[in-house]
């Protein structure tokens, strides 16, 4: 059913998962403002920039993965899969070198890049990612489009970036990845959600993504937590 012919009253794919992702958001939202006003922020941001890049380097390699998955022959049927797949033919380019942006950062704060590529990853950060390796691989790849629509959410805008650079004396430069992603994550959460309420999803599919996202949220706040304790450490 497309957002044009649903009765009147019902949310459409993207209203649903978009509210559900947004009753849940509570705690990482928190999370988000304790980092952005921690006292020792510069501290922080440096643990940041290293458990992001973790996350944000699997990100062109895992929907390639889904991709595969979506295009696999048991799948050739399934038109959700079809229309799931060619969005991740296009999302795929514009996503491609976004983990760069974050070296680039690292590089600007003194931090080698060799340093973050080199680092174990926390655990959180394998398990977030390896869990959707888990959904697409052992029982469907719509999953994916949960941790995208987290993960596609609403960065800070750049007047905010600005003040915290301007609060903590860092350079702008630092901050290049919240620069670039203020300009077009707008357009990719609108193109996600255009897909959404394009998808002829069924019940149970519909479920899925939604704890795909409910999970991403879960993981997500907790590598903030992380985060926001490393001056601890």
């Amino acid at each position: 059913m497309s957002a044009t012919s649903r009765p009147a009253g019902q949310l459409s794919n993207s209203e649903l998962l978009r509210t559900r992702i947004e009753l849940f958001s509570a705690g990482l939202d928190q999370a988000a403002y304790e980092f952005w006003m921690h006292p020792e922020f510069i501290t922080v941001y440096r643990e940041y920039l290293f458990q992001s890049h973790s996350i944000i380097r699997a990100s062109v390699p895992l929907m390639k993965a889904t991709l595969e998955c979506c295009r696999a022959p048991k799948y050739l049927s399934d038109p959700v899969l079809k229309l799931f797949g060619d969005y991740l033919e296009r999302h795929i380019i514009e996503e491609t070198g976004h983990d760069e942006w974050i070296l680039n950062d690292a590089e600007v704060l003194g931090i080698q890049r060799r340093a973050l590529l080199e680092r174990i990853p926390k655990q959180t950060a394998l398990q977030m990612v390896g869990s959707q390796y888990y959904w697409i691989n052992h029982y469907n790849p719509v999953a994916m489009l949960g941790y995208i629509a987290v993960m596609e959410g609403t960065p800070p805008q750049s007047e905010f970036i600005e003040d915290v650079a301007r609060r903590n004396k860092l350079p702008l430069e630092a901050f290049s990845s919240f620069i670039l992603h203020a300009k077009v994550d707008p357009k990719h959460r609108a193109d996600l959600d255009l897909l959404l309420d394009k998808l002829p999803l069924r019940k149970e599919q519909l479920g899925l993504i939604g704890l795909s996202a409910l999970q991403t949220i879960q993981y997500l706040k907790t590598v903030l937590a992380d985060v926001n304790g490393s001056h601890l450490c």
